[in-house]
């Protein structure tokens, strides 16, 4: 190997001999050190005069090092390497041949007309995604363009309603699965739960989990393996907004919108404004809050005009399902710390303690401790009290220590006090299996517009065995109150 080494060197340094001090030993002059350290480091360089020291100890000439076995090596290695090189170019010189003539097809064909029946759209890739196009002549998309480009609009400044109707239907009909989409949006929760897509009133689940199969052999039949779980029922909620708009109460502030995000009327209808700056956004946050602590009630209303219900009042959020659970102390699911009350100063401890409640089936499992934001805060605080020289590098990501579980603040849960731990696939969100069953439409009746979309959705649980919950002990005594924001 030193051999190798060696003729290495002498064949950068361009030299066939080192020179020698006065007891015929090998010296490196500066200029080949430096040589040395520039091609292959300072570590190189101190190993290899080391090497070389210890070579000539015995009495051998450095140069002797490179024998004619060495150089016949070297030789059939540069041999090989020449080889593969040509090769690995000859591969590289195919492969651009064949992109370049691929590149050449895609031309050719981005040039020709299309045979089927598609639509032929022209522009660039912007304009494809431009699906809806108001109608610019309608009076309120013409005051909108009049005021942006600040030229004073002479028409009538009344919006016509039936206008703005017929904007709108078109714009639905057009839009359809991005406003389902907005009206469904995913919410902080809702990330976390697993989707279960069906038209059906109420769900139960059909899958078992098997308990045990292992078994001593004999001869004989001896079933082991019996199921065992506890499907729990979710029902499916029927959810609607009705919202009445004057569009000409909003026009200004449409207009602003307009100048902050640097878009033109034709780029931002009314409707898509009226949908998503004044009612999906507002829509979320309900959702958040209901999915987590609403409690179905019954209305009251029997005919148009009547009190509308509270958003809470729309379905049962999982903190309440829970709630009616422990209430009614059927369902088998793990109580944590059952009956005790948290405390700041104990709080890190207690946490552990929940931790190693959980099934041994599930502490393998990568899960969530979904929370009280307020608790995660205390916990943080608790924990950097204990341990004040340890920093948490995953910033908001709070896991618990010697698990695999690990905290999920959810703003829907603030001010209950409760945290669950469950597998996403136990985590279940109900949405419609048919989009068509979510309706959105619009009524005008003189100066206001009504909006109208139902549509289906729910959350809860699948088996009962895979729930490890902790409700506060004053919660848990008292009725399933709503709590929340």
């Amino acid at each position: 190997m030193f051999g190798k080494v060696m003729s290495v060197v002498l064949s950068l340094l361009n030299i066939s001999a080192f020179a020698k001090d006065k007891n015929g030993k090998s010296v490196l002059l500066s200029t080949q050190e430096k040589q040395l350290e520039e091609k292959y480091g300072k570590p190189f360089l101190e190993v290899f005069k080391k090497d070389l020291e210890e070579f000539e100890k015995s009495g051998k000439v450095a140069e002797e090092a490179v024998t004619d076995e060495v150089k016949a090596q070297l030789e059939a290695d540069r041999d090989k390497n020449a080889k593969e090189l040509k090769e690995a170019r000859e591969k590289i010189a195919a492969l651009d041949a064949k992109i370049a003539e691929k590149d050449a097809e895609i031309a050719k064909l981005g040039k020709e007309e299309t045979k089927d029946a598609g639509i032929h759209v022209e522009g660039g890739a912007a304009d494809m995604t431009k699906k809806f196009k108001p109608d610019m002549t309608l009076a309120h998309n013409m005051y909108l363009d009049a005021a942006f480009k600040g030229a004073a609009y002479s028409g009538d400044s009344t919006i016509e309603t039936t206008e703005i109707q017929k904007e709108f239907g078109k714009y639905v009909s057009s839009e359809r699965i991005e406003i389902i989409k907005g009206l469904l949006a995913t919410t902080e929760s809702t990330k976390y739960m697993s989707t279960v897509v069906t038209d059906k009133v109420e769900i139960r689940a059909q899958q078992a989990a098997i308990d045990s199969v292992l078994q001593q052999f004999v001869p004989k039949w001896t079933p082991k393996g019996k199921s065992k779980f506890t499907p729990l029922t979710i029902k499916n909620y029927k959810c609607k907004i009705n919202v009445p708009i004057t569009p000409s109460d909003i026009m200004e502030d449409i207009i602003g919108y307009l100048y902050d995000e640097n878009l033109k009327p034709e780029d931002m209808p009314v409707v898509k404004y009226i949908l998503h700056q004044l009612i999906f956004p507002k829509l979320d946050e309900e959702r958040e809050i209901a999915l987590a602590v609403g409690e179905f009630k019954e209305t009251t209303a029997t005919q148009d005009g009547d009190d509308a219900t509270d958003a809470n009042d729309v379905m049962d959020g999982y903190v309440t399902q829970l709630k009616k659970y422990k209430e009614e102390g059927k369902a088998p699911i793990t109580w944590l710390l059952n009956g005790i009350k948290l405390e700041d100063t104990k709080l890190v401890e207690q946490i552990d303690k929940a931790v190693d409640e959980v099934a041994p089936l599930y502490k393998k499992k990568t899960m969530f401790i979904h929370a009280d934001p307020e608790l995660v805060t205390k916990y943080s605080k608790a924990y950097r009290k204990l341990y004040p020289w340890l920093k948490n590098e995953d910033g908001e990501k709070i896991k618990v220590d010697f698990s695999r579980f690990t905290f999920a603040p959810l703003e829907g849960m603030r001010g209950t006090g409760v945290f669950f731990i469950t597998p996403k696939e136990n985590f279940k969100h109900l949405r419609s299996k048919d989009p068509q069953n979510t309706k959105v439409w619009m009524q005008g009746e003189n100066y206001d517009v009504k909006i109208f979309a139902e549509w289906w959705e729910a959350v809860g649980f699948w088996l009962a065995e895979a729930i490890f919950a902790y409700l506060p002990p004053e919660e848990a005594e008292g009725s399933s109150a709503s709590g929340g924001l």
